[in-house]
């Protein structure tokens, strides 16, 4: 794989494009290959800023027409198909700005390097590991992206898709004792900054799991996950 290559898969990672095998195995190379992890780290500092800007919501014509091709591009069924069907998702899925900065990269690119990106492009305290979690479903296909903030206070949550179906979108935290702490409903379509109480900050760490049920208006009733769950995903530290 060259390297424009990875940098695209770098971003797809972070954005939550990818399902599955492709996912499982960027998680993998995101652990073990220290170049992957810094493209991995620098999509997630530079897609941050863009996501948490004031959104501007297209007039509803325009989604149902994307919503509609999305659906039938799905059923189609090569590699190089379905490459070119996440990437056209980046240019639609309310991140226009995303895609600008990725076409940015790719042409702007100089040539092939023996070295790693220079260090000038990452402020020293871009360097330091953070936490980053890729949710999907291979079933409703939901993709959601969470990147922790600070030590644990606040979560930045992308929603590149989740149906809802109506019902409240509720997200959990399930550290290693198995038992799910809610962190409240979240927005269905655009991204969203949540507050994580102080009791449950411990609970974030590399390695437990987020995942978001599907709950009647306001949440669930008893504390505990009662309806389906739409997404779910491990923490990774990059």
């Amino acid at each position: 794989m060259t390297e424009p290559d990875d940098d695209v898969l770098a971003a797809e990672y972070v954005l939550g494009l990818l399902e599955g095998s492709e996912r499982s195995t960027a998680e993998a190379r995101a652990t073990a290959d220290p170049a992957f992890a810094e493209q991995v780290e620098a999509w997630s500092v530079r897609l941050a800023p863009m996501l948490t800007g004031s959104p501007v919501e297209p007039p509803a014509a325009v989604w149902h027409a994307i919503a509609a091709k999305l659906a039938a591009n799905d059923d189609e069924g090569t590699d190089r198909t379905s490459a070119a069907i996440r990437r056209w998702r980046m240019a639609t899925i309310g991140a226009s700005a995303v895609a600008a900065s990725l076409a940015l990269v790719l042409v702007t690119r100089p040539g092939p390097a023996p070295q790693a990106p220079p260090v000038a492009i990452a402020p020293p305290q871009q360097a330091q590991a953070v936490l980053v979690a890729s949710l999907g479903d291979e079933k409703s296909a939901s993709a959601v992206t969470i990147a922790v903030e600070g030590t644990g206070e606040r979560l930045l949550v992308t929603p590149v898709r989740l149906a809802a179906g109506g019902r409240a979108a509720e997200l959990w935290i399930i550290p290693g004792d198995g038992t799910p702490r809610s962190l409240g409903v979240i927005g269905a379509e655009l991204p969203s900054r949540v507050g994580v109480p102080e009791s449950h900050r411990a609970h974030i760490h590399s390695g437990a799991t987020f995942a978001i049920s599907l709950e009647p208006a306001g949440g669930s009733p008893t504390g505990a996950p009662t309806g389906p769950i739409a997404a779910s995903g491990k923490i990774n530290r990059v």
